[in-house]
């Protein structure tokens, strides 16, 4: 173990799947249910444990807003319903639901936690995505796309249902938009060396 480590200082950065990723799985699902399923999971950042928690009745499609529930003492809220996960939602029959049915029913109750994993598995292997990735990088992916996006640190936290924004702040390791945009100016600058570059045909200007 490494003194990093052994400080508790180390932390595995989430995996994550690029925007590309996300597109190429989503493109080969056919299937009405199982895209609105994993659209659900993605737009609003759940676990795949928390899908179960959650039945016709938390959404109301004539206000256009949705309960999302949290496992880990995460804040149950009431938000807007996506536009497009209102449409996914029609499309397999979600609507027609009585209101004491699962969201997502199973044979026997709520979809589980090990079968949507499983349809994750078949629908990442279809798309010929890394195999590295699993369901819950879904949800590492809607935080890291929601940053990309230029929205705050407060709002992924917010979204995601975290209670400490130390939670949400892993992500900003991985994509932060005012960062990118400073490296892509020190890659011109004057004061920078390139190691492996040409020499400038100008001296830096002196300070």
């Amino acid at each position: 173990m490494s003194l990093l480590e052994a400080s508790g200082a180390f932390q595995r950065l989430p995996r994550y799947l690029p925007q590309e990723a996300v597109q190429a799985f989503f493109s080969v699902i056919t299937a009405p249910r199982d895209r609105a399923l994993f659209a659900f999971i993605y737009l609003y950042g759940l676990r795949v444990s928390e899908v179960g928690l959650h039945s016709r009745g938390d959404v109301d499609f004539d206000r256009r807003r949705i309960v999302v529930k949290r496992r880990k003492s995460g804040f149950w809220t009431e938000r807007p319903l996506f536009t497009r996960l209102d449409e996914l939602f029609r499309d397999c029959g979600i609507d027609r639901l009585p209101s004491e049915s699962p969201l997502f029913p199973g044979r026997e109750g709520a979809l589980r936690k090990r079968q949507i994993q499983t349809l994750f598995s078949r629908y990442r292997d279809l798309a010929g995505v890394s195999r590295a990735y699993t369901a819950h990088g879904l949800r590492h992916s809607i935080a890291t796309h929601l940053l990309d996006a230029g929205l705050s640190l407060e709002f992924v936290q917010d979204h995601l249902g975290h209670r400490n924004i130390r939670s949400t702040s892993i992500y900003a390791r991985i994509t932060d938009r005012n960062r990118t945009a400073v490296f892509e100016r020190l890659e011109t600058s004057p004061w920078i060396v390139q190691p492996g570059s040409s020499p400038a045909s100008t001296p830096p200007p002196q300070p």
